[in-house]
Formats: C-alpha cells, structure tokens, sequence
C-alpha cells in the first residue's frame, strides 16, 4: 500500500521531499538538486554497506517526487518535469569498478530512470481495483487525477525516436506511455458500462493523458508502438484482438469510448462532459494534424 510506503520510507518528511518543495517554489536551482540528489544518492548506498543497492538508495527520490506531484498545484509541474530531464544525462557509477549501477532488471540508474516507472506500476496497481468504482473517495479521486497528469506531461516531454515498433527499451526513459496504456486498457476495455465511467477517477486519469500527452499517444498509434505480452495485452473485452500496444483500430475503441461516457453524462456532471469535451478536441487536433501533413 502507498501510504504504508510513506510511513515506511518517512517520504513526507524526507530531506527530498523539502528538496522538491523548493525546487517547485523556484528557490532551487534545478541543475542544483540534481547534484544533491545524485550526491545524497551515492552517499546512501554508500552508508548501507554490503547488503544495500541502488534500487533502495534510489527509492526515496521518487516516492518524493510522484507523492509531491499528487498534493501541490498541476500548474507547478514544469521544475520536476526538467529535474527527470536533467537526471537522465547522467548514471551512477561504482567507484570500486567505474561501471555504471543497474538494477536487477539492467536499467541504468540515472539514465533509465528505472525508479520512476517502477513507483508509479507500483501505485498504480495499488489503486487500479478502485480507480472506476464511483464510490471512490473524492480526495483520493483528485489524487489519481493529478499523478496522472504528471505522468503525461513527462512523458509528453520525452525525446522519443521510434526506430522499432517492438520498443522494450525506449529511447527515452521520460516516455511513460506504458501508463496511459494501461488506464485506457482498464477503462475502456473491461466492460465498465459508461453510466459508471462518468463518475470515476479512471475516466479523469484518461482524459488527462489524452489532453496533455495526446500528440505522444497518437505518435505510438502511427508507429504501432508494441510492448512486451503482459503490457500490450488487450483488456477482457478484447482479448480475441491479439492487441500489444498502440493499434489504430483499439484507438478508435477508446474514442468511442468517450464519447459513450459523454452520452451518458447528467445533470450535475458538466465538469466531466467538459473534460470529454478537451479530450476529444485534443484527438481530433492530433489526428487532423497528421492527415493535413501527410
């Protein structure tokens, strides 16, 4: 659970946490927390000894981050959007051996950005069973909304060469499109009758990656962007569609799909029809774009 993950790591009251404060308040330097992070970092790993790895030392930086993302402004973004984009550039290295430090599944720390993907699955699937119950407490609600506008806007930011549609390893680590993903896949694609939708966290979650990462998921569906089978698969509404990414023909599910919900929507719900509303307005500019172009 996250919270218990906050409790655990003490994120809240972590030297971090204050870090990232600052740095969204414009009283640091973004080049400069990136050396103190990177500092702090090594020093932690270096202070855990034998049993201690980069994956725990690196921990703390990103349960900072997504947990700041999810309590101040969506407007205050922009410094930890150029924090990722800056770490990135740079990998830590063993001082024993020169070589870079990986996690056990090879990624590169800094430049993989391994732990930032890795906290964001790991709140994500503490929440998905609840993200399209309407029940869903409205606090918790904005919360899931606003770590899903973070994510896009990173991944929105991205420098991604789509050099191979099979892109395990992307050539970006900012690019979280994964993500979005996986919300479009949950939302649209179980069966979830939009009645239901219209009130729901899952429904904000998607809109939100549609209205500020629309460009970046509609260059996956032209480059048939594919992910491994666990990743890509079809939601259980689907699952004879042998889907394993960004389709076009699972694309036009999902705007379907909204505008389903939009239909749907009642007295008392304009705020969400208005969202629809952005959404479909930001596919149709994404896709008239593409077709003026070409």
């Amino acid at each position: 659970m996250w919270e218990e993950m906050l409790k655990l790591t003490q994120a809240e009251e972590s030297k971090e946490f204050k870090l990232f404060t600052a740095l969204v308040d414009g009283e640091v330097e973004v080049e400069d927390a990136v050396q103190w992070v990177i500092n702090a970092t090594m020093d932690r790993l270096e202070n855990y000894g034998p049993g201690g790895t980069i994956e725990k030392a690196d921990a703390i930086t990103f349960i900072a981050i997504i947990e700041l993302a999810m309590q101040i402004d969506t407007t205050q973004y922009g410094p930890l959007v150029d924090f990722l984009a800056e770490l990135k550039l740079y990998n830590a290295v063993d001082s024993s051996t020169g070589l870079v430090l990986k996690t056990q599944d090879g990624s590169r720390v800094w430049s993989h950005l391994p732990s930032l993907g890795f906290w964001a699955r790991e709140l994500w699937n503490d929440r998905m069973t609840r993200i399209c119950d309407p029940n869903m407490e409205p606090d918790q609600q904005i919360r899931w909304a606003k770590l899903n506008i973070f994510l896009a806007q990173v991944t929105q930011a991205a420098d991604v060469q789509y050099t191979s549609p099979l892109q395990v390893w992307i050539s970006d680590a900012m690019d979280e499109s994964h993500m979005g993903l996986c919300g479009l896949r949950h939302v649209f694609e179980e069966g979830i009758p939009p009645e239901q939708l219209a009130s729901t966290a899952g429904l904000l979650g998607v809109c939100y990656w549609i209205v500020c990462a629309g460009d970046r998921l509609w260059e996956n569906v032209l480059n048939r962007r594919r992910y491994n089978k666990y990743d890509g698969r079809p939601g259980d509404m689907y699952l004879k569609r042998g889907w394993k990414g960004f389709e076009r023909d699972r694309w036009d599910i999902w705007v379907q799909g909204l505008r389903d919900v939009k239909a749907v929507c009642t007295s008392g719900q304009e705020l969400v029809e208005d969202l629809i509303d952005r959404a479909l307005s930001k596919i149709e500019h994404v896709m008239y774009n593409e077709m003026t172009s070409s």
